[in-house]
């Protein structure tokens, strides 16, 4: 078991990948953007990180980059639409910025079970 923390702009996202993760037994957390996700880094550090690219208020790249610069040693999982940008371009970023796996979406929750695995692992 993992602790997890999920960080989507996106409810309906949120509530499917949280169940789906602790059907998979992990302890899940959830954040509606990074904003709120810094507030529980800053409480407890988890296992993985799964991030939404675009969303309000501090996105998916600031979040990667924040990790990074505060040294939190966790595997991230980026994930993307797209929007304004391509979500290649953003998966990309995000790729070069330390996420360890990237993940388009629509996603199938077998992709999720694969690239949560593959990240807890230390695998790319």
């Amino acid at each position: 078991m993992a602790r997890i923390l999920v960080i989507d702009d996106d409810l309906n996202t949120r509530e499917v990948l949280a169940s789906f993760l602790r059907r998979l037994d992990h302890d899940v957390e959830i954040a509606a953007n990074g904003k709120q996700a810094m507030a529980i880094l800053d409480e407890d550090t988890p296992d993985l990180v799964i991030t939404d690219i675009n969303m309000p208020e501090m996105d998916g790249i600031e979040v990667i980059n924040v990790l990074r610069d505060k040294s939190f040693d966790v595997p991230v999982i980026a994930m993307s639409g797209g929007g304004i940008y391509p979500k290649e371009l953003l998966l990309d970023s995000a790729k070069a910025l330390g996420a360890v796996i990237t993940v388009d979406k629509p996603f199938q929750l077998g992709e999720i079970k694969e690239a949560v695995e593959a990240a807890l692992a230390g695998g790319v």
